[in-house]
């Protein structure tokens, strides 16, 4: 295997990476492992923001409610506010693409000083540099952008930096626990996050998980309407 691990990896880290990996584990521990790596990568993040700072967390709708969700306890504690940015996006691999078919952003996303965007497996770019342009286009107050995620592919900052002005990715910070080169012939990396996320997480098809609403989206509606 042509694992790499950063420097932010523990055994606990590794552990859960192994989770993921394993074949046999089912849906529920699969997304409890995410779960806990969102909170491993929050650990390792806010030693990078500083206090007080307003954050826009911005995710994929399979990652709101394991990955983000721990990214999210962990920063509230550290934080003047986390701010949420989901995206459901239809990704096209024959033509590096991945449109937005629906997006949850929250209003103070706009007034947010460091943008954190999160993914639980970064093969490749198309995924996040949709999801950054678009966020990016919103942002007033923009100081830090941090691109988070476990698993990310060996290339994976190259083919990002490569797709915006010099001027903004000279600004990228990255957080990550492994670095992979290995890909199968429709691109998932290996051995990554143990294959396809969507069924991984339970859903049939990126279709399926494209049709459903994270529960955390769900509870952070409900405050917004209380407040």
């Amino acid at each position: 295997m042509s694992r790499q691990f950063s420097n932010d990896t523990n055994d606990t880290v590794k552990a859960h990476l192994d989770t993921l990996i394993d074949q046999g584990t089912d849906a529920t521990c699969y997304a409890n492992a995410l779960y806990l790596l969102g909170k491993d990568l929050g650990e390792v993040l806010i030693k990078q923001i500083k206090n007080q700072e307003k954050v826009c967390l911005a995710c994929t709708v399979e990652d709101a409610d394991y990955l983000a969700q721990g990214v999210i306890e962990i920063l509230t504690n550290h934080v003047a506010s986390v701010a949420l940015a989901c995206f459901w996006n239809q990704r096209d691999e024959q033509q590096s693409i991945a449109p937005i078919l629906r997006k949850y952003i929250e209003p103070d996303t706009a007034q947010a000083t460091t943008l954190i965007i999160i993914k639980s497996v970064i093969s490749g770019a198309c995924v996040v540099k949709t999801n950054l342009t678009n966020l990016i286009q919103q942002q007033t107050k923009l100081e830090t952008i941090i691109v988070a995620s476990p698993v990310m592919h060996i290339q994976a900052k190259e083919k990002l930096a490569n797709e915006f002005p010099k001027d903004l990715s000279d600004r990228f910070h990255y957080v990550y626990f492994a670095t992979d080169k290995d890909k199968e012939t429709n691109g998932t990396l290996i051995p990554g996050v143990g294959g396809n996320v969507y069924t991984r997480l339970g859903f049939k098809d990126q279709t399926d998980k494209n049709r459903s609403t994270p529960e955390l989206i769900k509870n952070r509606r409900k405050l917004f309407i209380s407040a």
